[in-house]
């Protein structure tokens, strides 16, 4: 006989299993996310990894993804983790080159934030800078690359990007920078 304990069981099972399988998630966000217990997330989490059926990879979050997924993915996926990084990227791939300044307005981050974004999407070698006497601005380095990325690692971002707008709160101060 079956109870409604074994339903919920194994809608929790499949819910964990196709949460992982369609984007890579954060253990906690797939708690979140499933609506089932951090017990029975932690179980059914066991048996995916010891059958294979995910993958995962622990580090300041304990990240579970599909083993389709290439591990170039997967770094950027644990890259745009930082919020900072990912307001950042996405900016720079709504817009042309931006300075740090501009960037810190946009995003609304400290300057210190965005410069240690800035460093670490520079050592990945996602963008590049360009100097310009004296100050220096921002782009990527390949923007459909960095879309892939976001269409295999955040589909609803994908998918939803051309709502993204940038608004710039003053466009005004940006004006002398560039003369």
């Amino acid at each position: 006989m079956i109870t409604d304990l074994d339903i919920a069981s194994n809608s929790c099972k499949d819910k964990i299993l196709s949460n992982i399988l369609f984007k890579p998630i954060t253990f906690m966000k797939l708690v979140s996310e499933s609506n089932c217990a951090t017990e029975t997330v932690e179980k059914y989490l066991s048996i995916h990894l010891t059958n294979e059926n995910i993958c995962q990879k622990k580090g300041k979050f304990r990240i579970l993804y599909s083993p389709e997924l290439s591990k170039l993915d997967l770094d950027f996926f644990e890259l745009m983790l930082n919020p900072t990084v990912k307001a950042v990227t996405l900016v720079l791939l709504k817009s042309d080159a931006l300075s740090q300044i501009e960037l810190v307005s946009i995003i609304d981050k400290s300057n210190p934030s965005v410069s240690r974004s800035l460093k670490l999407l520079m050592d990945k070698k996602l963008i590049r800078r360009n100097y310009h006497a004296p100050y220096s601005t921002y782009e990527l380095i390949n923007k459909s690359k960095i879309f892939g990325y976001l269409e295999k690692t955040s589909p609803n971002i994908a998918e939803n990007f051309d709502q993204f707008d940038l608004c710039y709160p003053k466009a005004s101060i940006f004006l002398t920078v560039h003369k």
